[in-house]
């Protein structure tokens, strides 16, 4: 008998077996078919670049051991090249060809520069280079190999400050913002338009770029200047000595605005020089005002100004915040170690870092390292984009060429840009510098804090400075409700302050670019209310505008880690009017308030960001292109998925269906319909379970859709092993039965606790 039901069982499971095989076979097939079809035309380019031979883009750095801390410079820029050059092979690589990237280190030296460069020149697949900074250490290495990177003609993107060194070489771009085209003509409108009358300069003696900047200032004011001093060095710092003599004069002549330029290490001396003199002009500054000791600055009367080009006081980049949201944030941590042999240490002018300390990736520090890194990602990303439109079959000679002349026109400032993952980019067509027009940071007596300047400039396609104004002013969110992430929209109200100072400021001018417009009135959905309108008041300050607004808007979920997920709340704004552009300047995190009322979710973070657009037009008739930029600022408010419901809704039952499930395996055998039918029952009410819940419109998988997979696969493996304990093959053999015992007893709580582990760890967005 009880063979008799095993050559049945046999035969049963064979045709089970084979029924099985078919099925895999076929939703297999179907898979492939269907990712086959998906993915041919991305594996097409793939394919072709491992057939050719790779192509190098050589990227110079130069690592710093006289700094108390490793600065992370070049931590940053291996990250985010390397991560460049990832994306761009796995896009199809350069023309076809595989993209290798190479690291050069001079160390600061110039010898080890030259011999870099060289080495880069000599490889017969070089495809670019990009990097060399210093306006000295650059100088030497054209001097040295000038006639060979002209001949080469290899794209090279480089770092240099001062456009004169690389005027000379057709192939040669710098990165940086000119210092004839960018710079000056900044500096020089903001004088004239500020009503300065006595601009003065104080600077290095015998350095190139101090020298180059003395030279531009009185080129572009002439007889503007009132004086001109340069100060000898000694010991990398400028000579105090002279400071007294300097100063003297430039109370005699009533200076009303110094351009500064004598090293961040001895700008405070001079300026605590000036105040003793009893003289606090106006300070241009060629570094960071933070440069300067704290009580010196705040000290000061006069307003410290300097130009940037990114760390914009109280500002994020917003592309980079969205490319650090959601990740671990210790991976964008660049500041390194110490560096003992930093003559700082000897010198005591270093000190230790706190044993618990650990550092803010927002910091100003690790954020000049994450930009100096990102911009080096972003010229690997523009080599790319400038050779996707050269012939397939193009040799590296002609390659070189195409990406020179796609630099000089489609690239050209004013007439296209090449949107970076980080920053926009584009260059002067004739001095071949980066199109960046600087940014005016003032810190005015009393404040305290930087801050952007009342006037900014951008640079527009006749190469005129178009005056922009700052707006100050706040957003404060009050509450949050229907968030709807099927529609991608959520509720908002807030109160928006802004000053007016008696020019013309309005709400008016804004656009709330990321408001849901109504399709039949084709207006935004949002209704404002004017609390103050900027005059005097017993209630509100004198000359703010406060509005109360509220309205629907538009934001992009990442569901993901749904429902232990955390998402953006941005409210976006833009200039509504063209010939009214604005940038704006919040005022200090701190400052801002932080309660919010948000149904269902908790409040984590909040930041304002900025970012650069443009408006794109092509001439129909003369098929001329041109780009009128922009700024956009985004109030953005990090919030955190309230899960109580989800745990009552979902959670508590899920456990309570499979502990269900797993008790059943304690009932007798003898009891085996019962059995099955406890487990079947829990696998279906797990999967009614699932149907009940509102339906998430998600790309992929959420978290809770794997957490309801998980249970199904569960369920459906207790079922599998209660059916094999009964089977009477295995019934003979007690070995086989006590494994399936244990492996329900134990690897089932074994795969629980794995699932708990992976839903905790995803949900903090540790994959």
């Amino acid at each position: 008998m009880r063979g008799r039901l095993r050559d049945e069982w046999r035969r049963g499971g064979m045709a089970l077996k084979s029924i099985w095989q078919w099925a895999a076979a076929t939703i297999l097939a179907t898979g492939a078919a269907l990712f086959g079809a998906s993915s041919h035309a991305l594996a097409i380019e793939p394919a072709e670049a491992a057939t050719k031979p790779p192509l190098t883009v050589n990227v110079f750095v130069s690592t710093r051991n006289d700094t108390c801390y490793d600065r992370g410079d070049v931590a940053a820029i291996t990250r985010f090249a390397t991560g460049a050059r990832d994306r761009i092979n796995a896009q199809g690589g350069i023309a076809g060809h595989k993209l290798d990237l190479r690291i050069l280190d001079d160390y600061r030296d110039a010898n080890r520069a030259i011999a870099n460069v060289r080495e880069a020149l000599a490889n017969p697949d070089s495809i670019g280079m990009v990097g060399l900074s210093s306006s000295d250490r650059s100088k030497a290495v054209f001097d040295a190999t000038g006639k060979e990177i002209k001949q080469k003609n290899i794209p090279f993107l480089s770092a240099i400050s001062v456009n004169s060194i690389i005027a000379d070489y057709p192939n040669v771009f710098t990165m940086r913002a000119s210092q004839d085209d960018e710079r000056l003509p900044v500096l020089a409108q903001f004088v004239r338009r500020s009503g300065f009358q006595r601009p003065a300069f104080v600077g290095q003696r015998d350095t190139l770029f101090s020298t180059s900047l003395a030279d531009g200032l009185n080129r572009v004011m002439g007889a503007y200047i009132v004086a001109d001093h340069r100060v000898a060095m000694k010991d990398n710092k400028a000579d105090a000595a002279e400071f007294p003599a300097i100063i003297e004069d430039l109370k005699a002549k009533n200076a009303d605005i110094v351009f500064l330029a004598i090293g961040g290490g001895s700008n405070g001396e001079f300026i605590k020089q000036l105040k003793a003199a009893g003289i606090t002009p106006a300070v241009m500054l060629t570094g960071r005002i933070n440069s300067v000791p704290k009580d010196i600055r705040q000290d000061y009367n006069g307003s410290l100004l300097e130009l940037v080009w990114d760390r914009l006081p109280d500002l994020m980049n917003a592309r980079l915040m969205n490319l650090m949201a959601g990740q671990p944030p210790e991976d964008w941590v660049f500041l390194g170690d110490k560096i003992s042999t930093a003559p700082g240490w000897a010198k005591g002018e270093c000190e230790e870092r706190p044993a618990s300390a650990t550092v803010d990736p927002t910091s100003d520090d690790n954020l000049r390292a994450i930009g100096i890194g990102t911009q080096y990602a972003d010229m690997l990303g523009l080599i790319a984009a400038a050779a996707r439109t050269a012939p397939r079959d193009v040799g590296i000679k002609d390659l070189r060429a195409h990406i020179i002349g796609q630099l000089t026109s489609t690239y050209a400032g004013g007439r296209g840009v090449f949107q970076g993952q980080f920053e926009n980019w584009s260059f002067d067509a004739k001095s071949r510098t980066a199109t960046r027009t600087p940014f005016l940071v003032q810190l005015a007596p009393g404040m305290g804090r930087t801050q952007l300047a009342p006037l900014q400039f951008a640079r527009l396609k006749n190469e005129n400075l178009r005056a922009i104004g700052t707006q100050y002013l706040d957003i404060d969110l009050t509450r949050v409700f229907s968030v709807d992430d099927n529609a991608k929209t959520f509720h908002a109200e807030f109160y928006l302050a802004m000053r007016d100072d008696g020019q013309e400021n309005s709400i008016d001018l804004i656009e709330f670019a990321n408001a849901v417009i109504n399709p039949q009135t084709n207006d935004r959905q949002i209704t404002v209310r004017m609390l103050a309108n900027g005059e005097k008041s017993e209630a509100y300050p004198d000359g703010m505008k406060i509005y109360h607004v509220s309205g629907r808007f538009l934001f992009q979920p990442k569901l993901e880690t749904f429902p232990f997920d955390t998402q953006r709340f941005a409210i976006n704004i833009r200039p509504k009017r063209g010939d009214k552009p604005f940038i704006v300047q919040p005022p200090p995190v701190e400052m801002r308030d932080t309660a919010v009322d948000a149904d269902g979710w908790e409040p984590k973070d909040q930041y304002v960001g900025y970012d650069e657009d443009f408006v794109t037009t092509i001439d129909a008739k003369t098929h001329q292109p041109s780009i009128v930029p922009f700024y956009k600022g985004s109030f953005v408010w990090i919030m955190e998925r309230e899960t109580t419901d989800y745990f009552l809704r979902v959670v508590v039952p899920l456990l309570f269906i499979m502990a269900v499930a797993y008790v059943s395996i304690f009932i007798p055998l003898s009891h085996f319909e019962a059995i099955v039918t406890i487990q079947v029952t829990a696998l279906l009410s797990a999967v009614a379970l699932y149907l009940s819940l509102p339906a998430i419109d998600s790309d992929g998988t959420t978290l809770s859709d794997r957490i309801f997979l998980f249970a199904y696969l569960a369920v459906t493996v207790m079922i599998a092993i209660s059916v094999l304990r009964i089977n009477p093959f295995i019934t003979d053999r007690p070995k086989v039965q006590m494994a399936l015992t244990v492996a329900h007893v134990v690897l089932i709580p074994v795969l629980a606790l794995i699932m708990a582990i992976y839903v905790q760890r995803a949900s903090m967005g540790l994959g």
